[in-house]
């Protein structure tokens, strides 16, 4: 089989999980990375020895738009990929080009992973979702990560007959870089969050969690993640040991924020699924959660990790006490996470997944 995998996204997870997949599919197909010339992920892609066609993207709004609208440049960009004769295409993650690359590439079945199959409040305007819901209607196959959003996906013009869940993978991709690799473990205890700083992710929740467990007890806190942090900083302001990284980080950076941590906090009022769960599960971190979305399927509580309510500061603080008193439990529960990954969440076995899921858009193309 010759798959060509399209990813035109230049930063984020995106690039790291669509390496995994590719260079794990390799093993088993001929495989394409249609890349965008910007990718953070380059070098590892240059360095992986998989065949890349590579192709310039925007940066801007005003970029976007004009992308859009340039049907010469996109069919000139299907053509290559078509002069490579794949038998089906894998977008690995939604990028506003990918609908209309769709269209030019219309007649070889393709395979579309939606992330966020309920987009978060806030995040997404009707135009992104326009164009994600017209992606999902051209796919062949769509791949979704918890089956939480099975009844979600079928309101998003998807016939469940043709949707295909499977696990997200252990991103280990970070350690890599191990620029930190000899640091030694914080002597107080750090909390981690990570990730774009936004409404549904609960940071006013975490800080008062975090205010309620360092009135008793030594313990910091690290946020870190692009985004807007003003509503929250009349919060954070007066806390103390609290260090906040207000930017997007490199990816060579990502490895030195966890392994400073003691462990990851996923306070999330609405979650799709939690690429922070699978960076933290490569680290073997514990992990405290909420119970929203596909994050129970991520996180069992109790056996790899803890889970409690979304919204409730007194739940949060107490697990967090829960680990901090019990040392020997927060490390189980990592190695738990860890083994869970390794063992169900493999690249390798979700590798196979995919591949199953490619041969079943080629069946389903043929007796359309």
């Amino acid at each position: 089989m010759r798959i060509a995998i399209i990813y035109l996204g230049r930063r984020g997870s995106g690039g790291p999980l669509s390496f995994e997949l590719a260079t794990h599919l390799a093993a088993q197909a001929d495989v394409l990375a249609v890349l965008s010339t910007q990718a953070e992920s380059l070098d590892a892609w240059r360095a992986s020895g998989l065949p890349l066609l590579l192709t310039e993207t925007y940066r801007t709004t005003l970029g976007a738009a004009l992308a859009w609208a340039n049907h010469i440049a996109l069919h000139r960009l299907a053509r290559r990929i078509r002069a490579w004769q794949p038998d089906v295409l894998i977008y690995p993650l939604f990028y506003t080009l990918n609908p209309f690359l769709q269209m030019h590439l219309r007649g070889i079945p393709s395979v579309v992973a939606v992330h966020d199959v309920e987009p978060h409040p806030g995040l997404r305007d009707r135009v992104y979702h326009w164009l994600e819901d017209l992606s999902i209607r051209q796919a062949t196959r769509c791949l979704i990560f918890s089956q939480a959003f099975l009844p979600d996906i079928a309101r998003r013009c998807a016939n469940p007959q043709r949707v295909d869940v499977i696990p997200h993978g252990e991103l280990s991709y970070y350690r890599r870089f191990d620029l930190s690799a000899s640091a030694a473990p914080p002597e107080t205890p750090k909390l981690l969050f990570f990730g774009r700083i936004t409404a549904y992710k609960g940071l006013d929740v975490l800080f008062e969690a975090f205010r309620q467990v360092s009135a008793r007890r030594p313990v910091r806190l690290l946020i870190v993640g692009d985004g807007d942090f003003r509503p929250y900083r009349t919060l954070a302001d007066g806390l103390p040991n609290v260090e906040i990284v207000n930017r997007w980080v490199s990816e060579a950076e990502i490895d030195g924020f966890f392994r400073q941590a003691s462990l990851v906090t996923l306070p999330y009022t609405s979650a799709s699924q939690s690429g922070v769960a699978a960076i933290a599960a490569g680290y073997g971190l514990p992990v405290i959660a909420t119970r929203t979305g596909g994050l129970p399927e991520q996180i069992s509580d109790g056996e790899t990790g803890l889970l409690v309510a979304p919204g409730s500061a007194a739940e949060l603080a107490a697990a967090i006490e829960r680990l901090l008193d019990d040392p020997a439990l927060a490390r189980n529960l990592g190695d738990n996470l860890l083994r869970e990954y390794r063992d169900r969440r493999n690249w390798d076995r979700i590798a196979q997944e995919v591949y199953a899921a490619c041969e079943r858009a080629i069946s389903d193309t043929v007796t359309r």
